[in-house]
């Protein structure tokens, strides 16, 4: 959105929203395909629910080098969209998705390979780790769309268009779950004698992989329609790549670390049951409903910082990320409100085990509170990667996750007995941490001077 003169705060929200919105819708969507999956897959059992959350962790950590080299080229995006220089828009695109492709195949070949020992050291019982494996092996030969997804949406999110991925998005999903259900529990149509068997866990990978490389084939094709790409392999353009390193490499340590972390976390909340860690997954995707939102918000930022840094404004910079926080903790905290209101209605959704129900209302009642301070959190880190301080937002990760929450669940979950509350806590003392020093960064840092 282009303004002649500064804009009020109320019309630099209306252009947060017209780019957030979209972002927020995919996040969701995108996030959506995994919910739908967990209350499938739920009701199979909670074995079947605890192994495909365990598999995700691995995902993350697979995924995150796609999330830095996404973010860099987003931002590299954004700022020669913002000089209004359409030629360093192609190549810093063009390396972003050449770097991309290469990554996510070595990475997918990789993942096959320690898909059970990963889970196995999370902590997962041997019949919990076939089942992650099972499902593991379908999404990694697919992984390499999964992450050129994330690439080129980046690429139309930094230009300023969030909405090409959201409708890719939609009819990537509307085809998912119509794959999914037949896949997971079987089919039959007796009058034509079509009959599916029931795969089960594999069942949900194989239709997350077949809609996702369709997905990037006609996401690709958009790209190249627009004008961001070029339709060939581009060669990597040495100074793009030297920037998209020390961009996006900061991204892709902050996320292993967070993903590492993660494992470390759940092998301690798999400790106390299989019930415990069940309720543990589904916490996190009721959460998400929550989460994303708030990720679409901080998405935003980091464009839009970018695009303005870009144009030489800034002061607008600055605002971007205010505004952005402002609006994230409207919608979070609303979220957080439901939780302590109907928990029993969020868990209910996914499973029908009373022990595991019981852990996860737990969890809402803590999730409520975890709300704004992760809104925050989230909203000033993905704005000081627009403004290039990803290095600094990975450091605040490490101590928020490494220096906070772990040694805080160790001690006072495990050593002092506190059980499984305590360990989840853990996670509002983590969040409370990152928010106030990236607040204080993005408050009285020179990052717009």
């Amino acid at each position: 959105m282009e303004f002649s003169l500064e804009p009020s705060n109320r019309q630099l929200r209306r252009a947060i929203y017209s780019l957030a919105l979209p972002i927020v819708w995919s996040n969701l969507l995108q996030r959506g395909v995994g919910i739908i999956d967990a209350m499938m897959v739920g009701h199979l059992g909670a074995e079947e629910l605890a192994g495909v959350g365990m598999a995700q962790l691995v995902i993350f950590l697979a995924m995150a080098m796609m999330m830095g080299i996404g973010i860099g080229t987003m931002i590299l995006v954004a700022r020669a969209t913002g000089a209004r220089k359409p030629d360093e828009v192609i190549q810093a695109a063009g390396t972003g998705i050449t770097i991309g492709l290469i990554a996510s195949i070595f990475l997918g070949a990789i993942g096959y390979l320690i898909s059970y020992r990963a889970v196995i050291f999370i902590g997962a019982s041997h019949e919990v780790a076939l089942m992650a494996e099972e499902y593991l092996h379908i999404i990694f030969i697919f992984l390499f769309a999964r992450g050129l997804i994330f690439v080129i949406s980046s690429i139309f999110q930094g230009s300023g268009d969030s909405k090409t991925p959201l409708y890719v998005i939609i009819w990537v999903n509307i085809i998912h779950i119509a794959l999914a259900y037949p896949l997971i529990y079987g089919f039959l149509y007796e009058p034509l004698s079509i009959r599916i068997i029931p795969l089960g866990v594999k069942g949900a990978a194989w239709a997350n992989g077949l809609t996702e490389f369709g997905g990037v084939i006609i996401l690709y094709l958009l790209a190249v329609k627009k004008g961001l790409v070029k339709l060939s392999v581009s060669k990597v353009d040495l100074s793009y790549f030297k920037k998209l390193s020390r961009l996006g490499i900061p991204v892709y340590l902050e996320r292993v670390l967070i993903t590492t972390s993660q494992m470390v976390y759940a092998k301690m909340v798999v400790s106390f049951s299989v019930a415990a860690y069940a309720a543990h997954q589904i916490g996190f995707n009721i959460e998400a409903l929550a989460f994303l939102p708030g990720l679409g918000f901080a998405q935003a930022a980091t464009a839009m910082v970018g695009q303005n840094l870009g144009a030489k404004k800034p002061d607008r910079a600055r605002r971007v990320g205010y505004q952005s926080n402002y609006i994230a903790l409207g919608v979070m905290i609303l979220f957080g409100v439901s939780y302590l209101i109907i928990p029993r209605f969020w868990v209910g959704l996914f499973t029908t085990e009373a022990e595991v129900i019981a852990y996860g209302i737990i969890f809402c009642y803590i999730a409520a509170f975890i709300q704004a301070p992760l809104a925050s959190a989230m909203v000033f880190a993905g704005a000081l990667r627009g403004a290039g301080q990803t290095r600094f937002v990975m450091f605040t990760t490490i101590i928020g996750a490494w220096g906070v929450r772990l040694p805080f669940a160790y001690i006072f979950g495990i050593l002092a007995g506190g059980g499984i509350i305590w360990v989840w806590i853990a996670m509002l003392v983590d969040w409370i941490a990152r928010s106030a020093i990236l607040f204080g960064r993005y408050k009285w840092g020179k990052q717009f001077e």
